[in-house]
């Protein structure tokens, strides 16, 4: 595993507000305790790796830099895409509550909170 650089409280101040204090993937609202320093392209990811510098850190919650791990953004999106698929093929619950009408799918293409934010700018 790559050694990653031990951040300033100023440089991690300076990465959540590049989102103006949300989660870069699902737009959650992020208190400073909480967030989580996501490497866009990963250190040491599946396919390809990026740098341990501030311009490839974006802040993200703890649940969406768990399940985007090592993958890359576009690898992450596709994962996330295939969910509804995924829940379909392998989880009881949500077949039966898709049957009664209490989740109703609607898979679509996933557009990241700072990829929207970037495009209001």
């Amino acid at each position: 595993m790559a050694d990653r650089r031990r951040l300033t409280r100023a440089e991690r101040e300076s990465i959540l507000d590049k989102t103006h204090g949300h989660c870069a993937y699902c737009g959650r609202i992020l208190a400073y305790k909480d967030m989580q320093v996501d490497h866009v392209i990963p250190i040491n990811g599946w396919s390809e790796q990026g740098p341990d510098t501030l311009d490839n850190m974006l802040p993200a919650c703890r649940s969406c830099n768990h399940y985007k791990s090592r993958s890359t953004l576009e690898g992450f999106r596709k994962m996330l895409e295939d969910q509804p698929a995924v829940l379909a093929r392998d989880n009881v619950t949500y077949q039966i509550a898709v049957r009664y009408g209490l989740v109703i799918p609607a898979p679509h293409q996933v557009v990241f909170y700072f990829e929207k934010e970037t495009l209001n700018e």
